[in-house]
């Protein structure tokens, strides 16, 4: 494993996914310790949460969330979101996520996509954690639902590709931006503006991984020692030294929790 830039944050990522592409987790969790890096464990299922939070006990750099992605609209929703509430009242964690919307894949309807979602904001309400949202091709349902709904706390909107009017609406109501991997394409030059233009006290960074590796090691399986690359690219996108990123991202991240 390479050596690594200290005091990274990775917002978002998946071991359990990681694990299926065959990274070794035990070996991948000392990397980051000796590294002090920080981040968040993402939920994916309703039902992960007890086993993600007896595996990463002996890390507690790590937080974890929990939620029902939109991938889990197609069927037995309000048993799924039982056995969320089962898990997340004998576990902590940090936030309720990832949860959104989803039109390019279309999972399920979006009906039950929207009541997945609108059920797991409450829950997040009730409990009074922030959310991580997930968004593909969905701007226009983020915008109606920011400007109708109350939130107890705040939340991060994860692996950012929507357009300027949702990412300027939810920086006004207190929202951060994450932006993984695809900032370093060379395609993505709007998403690169986007990011340049937005107030940076409300930006986070992350891999997403195992998905989305960045450059200079696209087409490999990611992990979150990939960081370092999409650190480096958003530095020189911003003009500022990669320690002021770094100073930045670490105080947005401590921010975002205790909000």
């Amino acid at each position: 494993m390479h050596t690594l830039v200290p005091n990274l944050i990775d917002s978002h990522f998946h071991l359990r996914s990681m694990q299926r592409k065959g990274v070794q987790i035990e070996a991948l969790l000392e990397a980051m310790q000796q590294a002090c890096m920080q981040g968040i464990e993402i939920g994916l299922d309703c039902d992960d949460l007890a086993e993600r939070t007896a595996l990463l006990a002996p890390y507690p750099f790590i937080h974890l969330s929990a939620g029902i992605g939109p991938w889990g609209a197609k069927e037995s929703l309000d048993e799924q979101l039982a056995v969320l509430e089962d898990q997340l009242a004998q576990n902590r964690v940090a936030a309720i996520g990832e949860i959104g919307l989803d039109n390019y894949h279309k999972y399920g309807t979006v009906e039950n996509q929207e009541y997945l979602l609108q059920r797991q904001i409450e829950l997040a309400n009730t409990i009074g954690k922030p959310v991580i949202f997930h968004n593909r091709e969905a701007d226009d349902q983020f915008i109606a639902l920011l400007r109708r709904t109350v939130f107890a706390r705040r939340g991060i909107f994860h692996c950012y590709q929507g357009g300027e009017e949702l990412a300027r609406l939810a920086i006004e109501q207190g929202f951060f931006l994450s932006f993984a991997g695809p900032l370093t394409y060379k395609a993505n030059k709007a998403m690169q503006d986007l990011f340049v233009s937005l107030p940076i006290e409300h930006l986070l960074l992350e891999t997403d991984s195992p998905y989305l590796s960045p450059n200079p090691v696209r087409g490999t399986v990611n992990t979150p020692l990939a960081m370092q690359h999409i650190y480096s690219f958003a530095a020189q996108l911003r003009n500022i030294p990669l320690e002021a990123l770094i100073e930045q991202i670490r105080a947005n991240f401590h921010a975002f929790l205790e909000q």
